[in-house]
């Protein structure tokens, strides 16, 4: 048997949970090994201690679903990722619970070049929390960033519709399978979203959301991402506030955007900025500068879709970066001293009439995500801006 099919096996075993799942394969090894395992390794496996019902669930070697499973994936175009695969973001793995499999549709980027930030609030979103998602989501579709968030109705769905505005990649984490568009309402958005993103699930094809499905999702959330932002949270029973206690937990940073001190919507994030268990976010542009250390060296991002069977290549052969070319000195005083480095080069490329993203990137050899967001941060800053569609100084 095949360890994807094994590991389908594992994650669709009532009664055991990810957390369970995942504690199986540290003590085993593999899911091959939890298959093998008899009743007795099972009852005696250390640091695993296990009910009789999961017991009596991992005894039973019937692999029809997980066969039905994989064989519909393949059939539907649906990407399985496991826990032991490559594509599996290196973040999600190290928290304390991540899901044995994750099924996939759309363009899976990797997490690991391009990092996620979180962007969720309340389905019963104010214009003005509509409006801050939407610009968030933009901004860091811009600087190259992955906006990842639930595509629940309200902030969430905001979120999404900002970073594919700003033609940024935005990822949608489901408590359903892949295939069933939950809300009904935003079919469109999950249309858009499929064009240049992801729509994920620890959840095989045809599940239908429930209740305690969107707890176990929001830790896939936060799980994905280096920070969360709550936009607006009415309470403590609000799911935003859960993927919050969830990020914090996983140890990733937490910002809340502040509200009227009387705007139901925004009682939990004032909470969580008054206790200090969350940032107060001024601006989008926080979160850029902050983390666009962590965008690395790859040319889009992307990882191929892994072939379900035998695939004979598993991995694309990206494209080195050219190098850099020597970039000639900017006139005495045309860039402010304190300006260095990669920005400067970029700078420089523009004084000289490079006016396009896309000619920076080839000119400069730095990686898109990269010069996306040095070019966000040169138009923060007034450096740059943008005038009939292409980069000029900010001073001219």
């Amino acid at each position: 048997m095949s360890s994807r099919l094994s590991y389908v096996w594992l994650a669709t075993r009532p009664g055991l949970g990810a957390g369970v799942a995942a504690g199986l394969l540290r003590a085993f090894g593999s899911p091959d090994a939890v298959f093998a395992a008899d009743r007795a390794a099972l009852t005696t496996a250390k640091d695993c201690p296990l009910r009789k019902v999961q017991v009596d669930a991992l005894c039973d070697k019937n692999t029809d679903e997980a066969e039905r499973i994989v064989a519909q994936c393949a059939k539907d175009g649906i990407q399985i990722i496991t826990l032991g695969d490559s594509a599996y973001p290196d973040r999600l793995r190290a928290i304390e619970n991540p899901p044995v499999v994750l099924y996939v549709r759309g363009k899976w980027p990797d997490f690991d070049v391009m990092p996620g930030i979180a962007v969720v609030g309340t389905r019963e979103a104010t214009p003005y929390g509509l409006q801050t998602a939407e610009h968030i989501g933009s901004v860091l579709g811009k600087a190259g960033f992955i906006t990842v968030s639930g595509m629940a109705l309200g902030n969430d769905g905001a979120a999404h519709r900002g970073a594919l505005r700003a033609g940024g990649l935005t990822v949608a984490v489901l408590a359903g399978g892949v295939d069933v568009c939950y809300p009904p309402q935003h079919r469109g958005l999950m249309g858009d979203i499929l064009l240049s993103g992801a729509i994920v699930s620890e959840y095989p094809p045809g599940t239908e959301p429930r209740g305690e499905h969107y707890h176990a999702r929001n830790r896939i959330i936060s799980g994905l991402s280096v920070a969360a932002v709550i936009v607006e949270a009415p309470g403590y029973r609000s799911g935003a506030l859960i993927t919050a206690r969830a990020a914090l937990d996983q140890g990733r940073d937490v910002y809340a955007v502040p509200g009227a001190l009387n705007a139901p919507q925004s009682a939990a994030c004032n909470e969580l900025i008054e206790k200090g268990e969350a940032a107060l976010l001024r601006s989008p542009e926080v979160l850029v500068r902050t983390y666009s250390g962590l965008l690395h060296a790859r040319s889009d991002g992307y990882r191929t879709p892994r072939p379900i069977r035998t695939p004979k290549k598993t991995q694309p052969a990206y494209p080195k970066p050219k190098p850099a070319e020597k970039v000639a000195s900017a006139p005495s005083g045309a860039l402010p001293d304190s300006l260095g480095g990669d920005e400067r080069r970029i700078a420089e490329l523009v004084l000289q009439g490079v006016g396009t993203p896309e000619d920076l990137i080839e000119r400069c050899g730095l990686p898109a995500p990269r010069v996306m967001s040095l070019i966000t941060m040169l138009e923060m800053d007034g450096i740059l801006r943008r005038e009939k569609g292409r980069l000029v100084m900010g001073c001219q």
